[in-house]
């Protein structure tokens, strides 16, 4: 998992990442997460890749929260939407369990809200 700067983080007042760089970062970290589970990281690696996952999706739920604004209540993205942000939501408020295993579902389930957080925030741009 050395392809990721995860040990630089975000900057904690910087809600949008900045051009492609900055989402080049938030899917090189979010790959890092997802790689194989047949044999798992240090447990340190893994709690350092879940606060690294949490400082980007802190930031892509606050985007999230002004990109729902463009639908109305009543259409399915709205309710798409609103159910991805509450699961980042609790994504972010979850720690990681209590070891290894547990820790590393924690990082994938991370990886995955802040893949669909993405998703849904350049939805229109292609990315």
């Amino acid at each position: 998992m050395d392809a990721t700067r995860a040990d630089q983080q975000p900057m904690p007042g910087k809600l949008r990442p900045t051009g492609t760089d900055g989402i080049d970062q938030i899917q090189a970290d979010t790959a890092a997460a997802l790689r194989s589970t047949i044999v798992l990281p240090p447990y340190d690696e893994v709690l350092r890749l879940i606060d690294t996952l949490k400082g980007h999706l802190g930031p892509l739920i606050e985007q999230a929260k002004e990109h729902v604004q463009e639908h109305r209540p009543g259409e399915v993205a709205w309710y798409r939407e609103h159910a991805q942000i509450d699961n980042a939501q609790f994504q972010l408020r979850a720690g990681p369990g209590n070891g290894l295993v547990s820790a590393a579902r924690r990082l994938q389930s991370l990886a995955r809200s802040v893949q669909q957080l993405l998703r849904q925030i350049h939805h229109e741009q292609g990315a």
